[in-house]
């Protein structure tokens, strides 16, 4: 059932381009897998020599990773693929365009937004919901003043980081 999942997990993965760089030059073989690796990818034995080396080296890396969690860590990367399957084609579209923006953000971008999130996230759930809620509670043209202000601040960034930061 554990493999099952994990199975599944890996495949996810690839179809998102979750991460994980390719590129090995040569073709991995079968046997060039340690047994632990071997037996986390055993649902691909069969097809192995078949697959490209890219996507060899992406299943590779994927085991060594997933062999690399404690327990909680693979149960929560379980989770968070189950979480992924029941979204819609949409809404995966949707968050894998936000991973790639931020992806191209500078090193220095990203620390201040994860810091940012972090920062969020240690609030208390009401302060948490107060800027939601002031969002919702405003008309049609103060929120369209607010979104024209995101757009400003995106845009000087883009003006900043032409080469880093990609057009919606």
């Amino acid at each position: 059932m554990k493999y099952a999942k994990l199975h599944n997990l890996l495949r996810i993965l690839l179809v998102t381009g979750s991460l994980l760089t390719s590129l090995s030059a040569a073709a991995l073989e079968w046997s060039d897998l340690d047994d632990t690796q071997r037996k986390v990818l055993a649902p691909y034995e069969e097809d192995w020599s078949s697959f490209d080396e890219a996507r060899q080296e992406q299943l590779s890396r994927g085991a060594a990773r997933w062999l690399s969690m404690d327990e909680d860590a693979q149960a929560q990367a379980v989770e968070r693929f189950e979480r992924w399957q029941q979204l819609s084609p949409d809404k995966r579209a949707e968050l894998m365009q936000r991973w790639r923006t931020f992806r191209d953000l500078t090193p220095q971008q990203q620390r201040r937004l994860r810091e940012g999130m972090r920062r969020f996230r240690q609030l208390p759930a009401e302060q948490r919901q107060h800027p939601r809620r002031q969002f919702r509670n405003m008309n049609a043209q103060e929120r369209a003043r607010a979104l024209q202000r995101m757009q400003r601040r995106a845009e000087r960034l883009r003006r900043a980081q032409p080469d880093r930061v990609p057009r919606p």
